[in-house]
């Protein structure tokens, strides 16, 4: 604890409070991400040597960089041994108190959304380019990721099915309609049959999926989903007709351009039974 407050004592002593405009030299700006999708995205840009400190979410190659904690535990004695210049932060991905009191200690932090839409990732995406001094570079590859979209979905056509994407057994938790799941449900030309619901990931009972009757059931594996739960449920028309599906949460779930389109093809693939 005193080495702690020792450290504290440096910080805000020798921290140099003027702003921070990483992009002037992006080259020698070091970077702890907090949030997995962002440190995803800081390798698509091929910043990953500028990554000093990640969580224990987040890729990590090798292990080579420093672990700052998880999602939830933050340790700040780390971070503060890293020097950061910048520290990355998610909405999605992050506690509130935790983000408040890096910026309370002089540390220069960037929050983003918690994007639940293609679009929202990409300007999210842009925003990071043009903070690291890789603007062009962020917006060829969202540009690039946007017609790879476009080409998947035109391909895809309607095939009128209705899915369920089932996140949880027990409790059920499915995707909701304000989610980029039911994105890439719309986008391969299906329809997903929580998407009335506002809620993102809402906890739904089994007589409400049998009433809508799914089609194609997909799981993600990972997150505490199963497939027992539907063995005797036939009745239902994915079990009847073998629709059932499970798919990693790390293709599925991190909401990034790249990742975007690659989970989009996944899904894309299974609800057409044909390869992309």
């Amino acid at each position: 604890m005193k080495k702690f407050r020792f450290l504290m004592a440096i910080i805000m002593i020798g921290w140099v409070a003027a702003s921070l405009t990483p992009a002037a030299h992006a080259a020698s700006v070091r970077i702890v991400s907090l949030s997995p999708a962002i440190t995803s995205e800081l390798f698509d840009l091929g910043l990953q040597g500028n990554l000093v400190g990640v969580t224990r979410y987040c890729m990590n190659p090798g292990g080579k960089k420093e672990i700052v904690g998880n999602l939830t535990d933050i340790n700040l004695e780390k971070i503060i041994l890293l020097k950061p210049d910048l520290i990355l932060a998610g909405k999605d991905a992050n506690r509130k108190k935790d983000i408040e009191k890096l910026l309370s200690m002089g540390f220069s932090v960037e929050i983003f959304e918690g994007c639940e839409s293609f679009e929202c990732m990409n300007t999210e995406f842009i925003r990071l380019g043009k903070l690291t001094g890789c603007q062009k570079e962020a917006e060829r590859i969202a540009d690039k990721c946007r017609k790879e979209v476009s080409s998947i979905s035109a391909r895809a056509g309607s095939r009128h099915y209705k899915v369920l994407w089932q996140i949880s057994a027990n409790p059920m938790i499915v995707a909701g309609g304000p989610t980029f799941a039911s994105e890439f449900i719309r986008l391969s030309g299906c329809m997903n049959i929580f998407g009335d619901i506002k809620t993102k990931y809402p906890r739904v009972n089994m007589e409400e999926v049998l009433t809508r009757n799914p089609d194609v059931i997909i799981i993600i594996s990972g997150m505490g989903a199963g497939t027992d739960i539907w063995k005797k449920m036939k009745g239902i028309s994915a079990v009847s007709e073998g629709r059932i599906f499970t798919v990693n949460a790390d293709e599925v779930c991190q909401a990034t351009p790249v990742r975007f389109v690659e989970g989009l093809k996944i899904i894309s693939s299974i609800l057409s039974g044909k390869p992309l």
